[in-house]
């Protein structure tokens, strides 16, 4: 009781939006939110010729915000130059979000309700980050308390015993809740994949990967398969919840992989593009279904080879809009593969769907409470995967608690929020908010600009963008255990300011592009 009256105390005391820091150790932070408190990000308006820059530290700053003003003479310092240039334009940017696993629905559902929309709040809504996308799985997912799908009687080939479960009561509602947070819920893309079959549809009768001949669908029930996907559609249609867009399968190469324990069905490239035009795509246009298909939903590693193969299949190059890709094999991968597929196909975009930290065999802590570090691998991956064509970023559990749990398979990990639902609390984390830094700044339909200058610069990593308001967005990230000088000069005014990027940090900067 004492901890909980000095916490209210604390609470109490700090002014507006400022992050109310607990320390997990040396320069491991996390802000604390609970039902009566959670920090925000102030946004001032900016006027011509400022800088609003916004700064997060391994020491525990948190989107501070200042004001500088634009040399009014070209002045260079530093001899490291950023150079934007908002003249040359690449990809739209379409958004950042996270997924409404089973365990983030039953990990929210875990706080009081006051404290469950402020942190829905946090992500979604007018005082949040700027989430514009969510996934949804269709059934269950290794983050899930049992193994299971909507239909687990076999041979039920009608279909007869398909029904949601009491975790998809949940995820409707925290949706419903969602939009009605949003300053524009028809903002709100929801996206889906199923991670597996019923079993008794795949040839391994497993809902994991099973054994020869694997765990690929059956193909007799190639049908019945897409009859079961619209029957989910339809169940979430009738509860309010429209669907933006769709993948054939999670990490289709996991059904012929042992190593991992959990739901998967290997679909070949081939296959995948085979069920998706004969099957998937006629069944659900023919019950009114108007959706946006994403190929893969896979490693970095399996571009372009993957969609290579499944658009030799010329119905399946003109079903699919782009590419899903999850980043678990971004470190050992370069991004020009992100760029080879962009270049083969121009038209179509690529989507960074999934990602999280603690997920390597060698994470023998799942979650580390305030780590710094997985809140830089999340930054510097944002700016790689945009950098290289990529038109939003959607991280992996919205929440889990500080196990990283459920999982039924053990597959724990690490998430921007953690639930501490004995104190009614969570904990925002260092990778909370360097998504922070991109998603509250880079609205949908901005623009990925040229910025020049920094390209062999081992500690600094940036990004540029032009929004739809005409505001310049330039995110940094300093790497270095001490500030770095930094110039940065918009190549259309000569305009220049001289920075000094804090020691292990990430930084957002806007300013108003000349018109």
């Amino acid at each position: 009781m004492l901890r909980t009256v000095i916490l209210i105390a604390v609470l109490v005391a700090v002014k507006g939006d400022e992050c109310v820091p607990r320390s997990f150790g040396e320069d491991s932070v996390v802000c604390v939110c609970n039902s009566t408190y959670c920090d925000t990000i102030s946004e001032p308006k900016i006027q011509q010729n400022q800088v609003l820059w916004y700064t997060s530290t391994q020491d525990g700053k948190r989107m501070q915000s200042s004001v500088i003003n634009f040399a009014t003479i070209n002045e260079t310092e530093n001899d490291l130059v950023l150079t934007v240039d908002s003249s040359q334009k690449y990809q739209t940017i379409q958004g950042f979000g996270g997924a409404m696993t089973d365990a983030a629905a039953l990990n929210i559902r875990s706080l009081s309700n006051e404290t469950q929309q402020i942190l829905l709040q946090s992500y979604f809504g007018s005082t949040g980050i700027g989430y514009t996308f969510a996934r949804i799985p269709i059934a269950g997912t290794d983050f899930s308390t049992r193994p299971y799908t909507y239909d687990d009687v076999p041979g039920d080939i009608t279909l007869s015993q398909f029904k949601l479960v009491e975790e998809d009561d949940y995820k409707i509602e925290y949706l419903h809740n969602i939009k009605n947070i949003m300053p524009n819920p028809d903002r709100l893309k929801i996206f889906t994949t199923a991670w597996t079959a019923p079993a008794w549809m795949k040839y391994s009768s497993s809902i994991t990967w099973g054994e020869e001949p694997f765990g690929s669908l059956r193909r007799e029930y190639y049908q019945l398969y897409a009859d079961y996907i619209k029957k989910f559609f339809d169940a979430y249609k009738k509860r309010g919840i429209d669907i933006w867009a769709m993948t054939p399968g999670n990490e289709p190469l996991d059904g012929f992989i042992p190593v991992f324990p959990f739901n998967a069905m290997a679909w070949t490239p081939e296959a995948s593009a085979i069920w998706a035009t004969e099957f998937l795509a006629p069944t659900l246009s023919n019950a009114g279904y108007d959706l946006v298909y994403m190929a893969m939903d896979d490693q970095r590693f399996e571009i372009p080879w993957y969609t290579d193969i499944m658009f030799k299949n010329p119905r399946a190059k003109e079903l699919f809009s782009g590419t899903a890709v999850h980043w678990y094999s971004d470190k050992l991968f370069s991004p020009l593969r992100l760029s080879q597929l962009h270049d083969k196909y121009p038209d179509k975009f690529i989507l960074m769907s999934e990602a999280c930290t603690g997920s390597s065999i060698f994470d023998f802590r799942k979650v580390i409470l305030g780590s710094w570090k997985r809140g830089q691998d999340y930054a510097l991956d944002i700016i790689e995967n945009l950098s290289h064509w990529v038109v939003g970023w959607i991280d992996w559990n919205l929440a889990l608690n500080e196990k990283g749990a459920p999982n039924w398979a053990k597959n724990f990990v690490d998430s921007p929020i953690i639930v501490m639902p004995e104190s009614d609390e969570f904990y925002k984390q260092p990778m909370f908010y360097a998504i922070s830094h991109f998603s509250k700044f880079v609205p949908r339909n901005s623009y990925r600009i040229l910025s020049t200058g920094l390209e062999d610069c081992g500690n600094i990593k940036a990004v540029a963008f032009l929004t739809p308001e005409q505001q310049i967005v330039v995110v940094a990230v300093n790497k270095a255990s001490s500030p770095v000088g930094v110039t940065m000069k918009d190549k259309n005014t000569n305009s220049t300011i001289n920075l000094h990027l804090p020691a292990n940090s990430f930084n957002t900067l806007l300013y108003l592009a000349q018109q």
